[in-house]
């Protein structure tokens, strides 16, 4: 080998040395996110990665673990508290145990339309929640839209609370979500979404609670027969960073988070309104029946979840929630 040809060689492996150690040197945030591909939360989450990527010159890489991965979005939130990992997206009934205030987001009933519930989080009592979330160790990046939540069942369609007696009705682990369907008449159990498929094919459940998107995208239709349009609960999903993470990344780091989460709140509203306009007509394909429902009765029938709310909380984030509908 000539001089040149050993020069040449020898630059080469160097550049390659160098390549290396700049994407060994790339900063690596893991995110659980117990929603499946496909789904537009996660196609948001996508899009969020991608955003920080371009933002930070590939210096830091957002790293997605969907379909529960990492296991539910407690253990998530608690691996986060503890420095064992860095982001998750949530939702905000279970995050209530980490923010205790968070429980009027998931009030049956409180928000009257997708427009009232982002006017609210994105005003004065989204602030004060915000802040709470900061206190508790976490960084809010960007809400999401989790449409409104109904009963889903394979036993028979549900009209009024009377139907739901004696069923077992899974709900996220949130105590104001088991209180709610615990008065709507349900018998409600707490589990992690993971285990919703096996539950209710082996008879531990009867039904569930949520929206046609997640219902669709996880394949639920085949252990789910009967959606009822209840709508009592329209709970939104956030993405976080960990405080201790977060604090760790440069100025510039954290300002590219920050940017790339307003982005993807915007993109996460788009792909949502786009997939769940068909969402249902695919779901009645997969012999799923739909039955629409006189709400009233069932918002009669959680008032006492409102009462035990503003008497250990008080009005104060309520009342600037009810204002945001005006």
């Amino acid at each position: 080998m000539s001089k040149r040809s050993f020069a040449l060689a020898l630059l080469v492996v160097f550049t390659l040395v160098l390549t290396a150690s700049a994407a060994s040197a790339a900063v690596v945030l893991k995110l659980s996110n117990v929603l499946p591909d496909g789904n537009p939360t996660t196609e948001s989450l996508v899009f969020f990665a991608e955003k920080v990527k371009e933002k930070t010159g590939g210096e830091v890489e957002v790293r997605l673990f969907n379909n529960s991965a990492l296991g539910g979005q407690r253990e998530a939130l608690e691996s986060m508290q503890a420095g064992t990992l860095e982001m998750c997206m949530a939702n905000a009934g279970p995050m209530a145990q980490f923010v205790p205030t968070m429980d009027v987001l998931s009030l049956p009933y409180v928000f009257q339309s997708t427009e009232h519930m982002f006017k609210a989080l994105n005003g004065k009592a989204g602030e004060m929640i915000k802040a709470d979330i900061d206190k508790a160790g976490f960084v809010f990046l960007y809400w999401g839209d989790g449409g409104s939540r109904n009963l889903i069942n394979n036993k028979k369609p549900i009209e009024k609370p009377e139907d739901l007696k004696g069923l077992k009705i899974r709900v996220m682990d949130s105590r104001l979500m088991v209180n709610t369907l615990n008065a709507m008449g349900a018998i409600a159990t707490p589990m992690a979404q993971g285990e919703v498929y096996s539950a209710l094919q082996q008879g531990v459940l009867d039904g569930w609670e949520n929206n046609p998107v997640t219902l669709l995208t996880l394949k639920l239709y085949e252990v789910s027969d009967y959606f009822s349009w209840t709508q009592h609960f329209m709970v939104p999903d956030l993405v976080l960073i960990s405080k201790q993470a977060f604090e760790k990344l440069t100025p510039e780091h954290r300002k590219a988070l920050l940017e790339a989460g307003r982005e993807s709140e915007a993109k996460q509203r788009e792909y949502w309104n786009a997939f769940v306009g068909k969402t249902v007509e695919e779901l009645k394909s997969h012999n799923v029946k739909f039955n629409d429902v006189d709400i009233a009765p069932f918002v009669q029938s959680v008032q006492p979840v409102w009462e035990d709310y503003t008497k250990k909380f008080g009005t104060e984030l309520l009342d600037l929630i009810t204002a945001a509908a005006k």
